[in-house]
């Protein structure tokens, strides 16, 4: 009997080892499991934490974006403002560069070809009897300038000045400059179709056509006088 009761003892105490060893084991897995836990939370945090920041960088990627394509297009107006200025100190330089009055008239002439855009233009100077005579032109023949004199567009239309932003308005001119000193009307410049390439006057040909109606009356003036004195020396 006390052979049989050392052996239930002895496999209760196994058995009580083992429970106990499964208990160990247990709570070493719950350990794990308590620290896996944490681990996915951490995970799951730092994920929305990258999933906000990333969200954070596209947008300050969009905003850098806009920003420099605002910048872009103000370098672009500034670097279009510059030509623009280039081309009008040029114009004005250029007028005042001889007294020759072919020369002026031929830089009159340049100037509307190469920054205005058209090769269909007319210069008339106003005489003594306020009277327009044709004082030089390019791509026009003959019976263009006539026909444009003689019809709607007649001489009182010299001298008073007008552009034309309708296409279907500014036939067959695009502009009709006044050339002025002070306020005294002494010619005028007939811009007629411009190149097919340029649809429309822009700002800059405004300014152009201004700074024509000022500084191109001057020199043509001056260079008038300067032919006058020539043949009365």
């Amino acid at each position: 009997m006390s052979g049989g009761r050392s052996y239930i003892s002895k496999a209760r105490e196994e058995q009580q080892q083992y429970i106990n060893s499964l208990l160990q084991e247990n709570e070493k897995l719950r350990a794990i499991a308590a620290m896996l836990e944490n681990d996915v939370l951490r995970a799951e945090e730092q994920q929305r934490v990258a999933k906000a920041e990333l969200q954070r960088l596209l947008d300050r990627f969009e905003e850098i974006a806009g920003e420099n394509q605002r910048f872009a297009e103000q370098y672009q107006h500034i670097e279009e403002q510059s030509s623009n200025l280039a081309n009008l100190y040029v114009a004005s330089y250029q007028l005042h560069t001889s007294v020759d009055r072919e020369t002026v008239l031929t830089t009159i002439q340049e100037i509307v070809i190469n920054l205005i855009g058209s090769e269909q233009l007319a210069i008339y100077e106003r005489n003594g009897d306020a009277e327009f005579r044709l004082a030089a032109s390019f791509g026009l023949d003959q019976d263009q300038l006539m026909a444009f004199v003689s019809g709607e567009y007649a001489t009182e239309k010299l001298g008073e000045g007008h552009i034309f932003s309708d296409p279907a308005e500014r036939q067959p001119l695009t502009a009709c400059v006044p050339l002025q000193i002070c306020d005294q009307v002494v010619g005028a410049i007939l811009v007629f179709r411009l190149l097919e390439h340029k649809q429309s006057l822009e700002t800059v040909d405004h300014e152009l056509f201004e700074l024509l109606a000022v500084h191109a009356s001057t020199a043509l003036y001056c260079a008038s006088l300067h032919a006058d004195r020539v043949v009365a020396g």
